[in-house]
């Protein structure tokens, strides 16, 4: 569980960088460790189907709460600079 979370960690961090395709790095890794993991299992492809689409899930929501932060925080610094230009 603690590895989770720090993947999710890792994942929001990629998302607040400046270039919005740093986020894409941990759900693309993601997508081929589960292909991998599909295709050298037999096990059953509900399951793996279903943690796969879980797993994608949580890291797409982490990649746009982390561009929405660097949203906001554009857009405060922006509001910053036109209160002083109003000055």
């Amino acid at each position: 569980m603690l590895i989770v979370a720090g993947f999710l960690a890792l994942q929001y961090f990629f998302a607040t960088r400046r270039h919005f395709l740093w986020g894409a790095i941990l759900p693309i890794v993601f997508i081929g460790w589960r292909i991998y993991m599909v295709s050298t299992n037999d096990s059953n492809l509900l399951v793996n189907g279903v943690i796969t689409i879980v797993g994608l899930l949580f890291l797409l929501v982490e990649w746009k709460s982390g561009r929405d932060a660097v949203k906001k925080k554009i857009e405060k610094e922006l509001n910053k600079m036109q209160s002083h230009d109003l000055k």
